[in-house]
């Protein structure tokens, strides 16, 4: 596929590009149109196509864009030293390669820190964010006690560089107990993930912080969280609601779904989202 070009071999489904950004082959699956964008950006291990129940359901209202990020799925990555600020700078430049408008952007896991870096570094680029199932820094401290242990961190290294696959394999379950066949399906694209770039995903995040931008995030903010997850404390989203000034309605809670609600139950993830992007739209009536 030429840089920039369509996928002809896609003509059903949202238009597959590749699109030469800061020195790198970024991917991006666009289901196009002039309408209200709505920009998905996924965790690690993971691609773009993780958000394919948004895409089938919200794509004729909206444009669906969903990029791989630097590194991941399709997207290509010189290094594995990847920062936030870098994935924040290919999503501008792509939303600006691609002209997008009114742009409600979505993070999940590793890409809700992402966007919390994105709207304070880059203000006024999106209309409004939406946090799936996410966290302000990785590590517990005494200021967020909803993060993981500091002995997390090696524990998980050595066993990705020891046996990465079986390692990869495993966060299926814990990402979506709730769904077998959800499960299989993160466990299989974990496995094909960049080893050196997942290790990076993991060790990077240690030192960092988002906490004291979350004050300066003052578009509308929906936080969208699992009942039950395993990977990103709910208590951390009731504390990113509590430090948020752009999140006026508190935590919308997914009932007995694990980290991965807009996969386990899409039907309900999908109208959280139309109701975050519908009421902004209003709120001025």
């Amino acid at each position: 596929m030429n840089p920039g070009m369509d996928d002809p071999a896609n003509d059903n489904g949202p238009r597959q590009l590749t699109l030469d950004i800061g020195g790198e082959r970024i991917f991006v699956a666009d289901s196009g149109g002039d309408l209200p964008a709505i920009l998905f950006v996924h965790g690690t291990m993971m691609d773009g196509t993780v958000w394919h129940k948004q895409v089938a359901e919200l794509s004729r209202r909206y444009r669906c864009v969903c990029p791989d990020l630097r590194g991941h799925g399709r997207s290509t990555a010189a290094s594995p030293d990847i920062s936030f600020e870098d994935h924040c700078d290919d999503l501008a430049e792509l939303a600006d390669r691609l002209a997008l408008k009114d742009v409600t952007l979505v993070g999940w896991s590793m890409g809700g820190c992402i966007t919390q870096v994105f709207v304070t570094r880059y203000p006024g680029r999106a209309a409004r964010l939406v946090l799936v199932d996410t966290i302000p820094q990785r590590l517990s401290d005494d200021r967020f006690p909803y993060g993981q242990d500091a002995e997390s961190t090696p524990k998980t290294r050595h066993a990705l560089e020891t046996d990465f696959v079986a390692t990869a394999r495993g966060f299926g379950k814990r990402i979506a107990p709730e769904d077998e066949a959800v499960a299989a399906y993160i466990s299989d694209l974990a496995s094909k993930a960049r080893q050196d770039v997942t290790i990076n995903d993991y060790v990077s995040t240690d030192a960092r912080s988002q906490i004291d931008l979350l004050p300066e995030i003052t578009l509308p903010t929906t936080i969208i969280c699992g009942e039950k997850d395993l990977v990103c404390k709910p208590g951390a989203s009731t504390f990113m609601a509590e430090h948020i000034p752009g999140c006026t309605g508190g935590v919308s809670v997914i009932a007995g779904a694990g980290h991965a609600p807009f996969l386990t139950r899409p039907g309900e993830f999908n109208a959280l989202l139309r109701e975050a992007i519908d009421a902004d739209d209003h709120a001025g009536d």
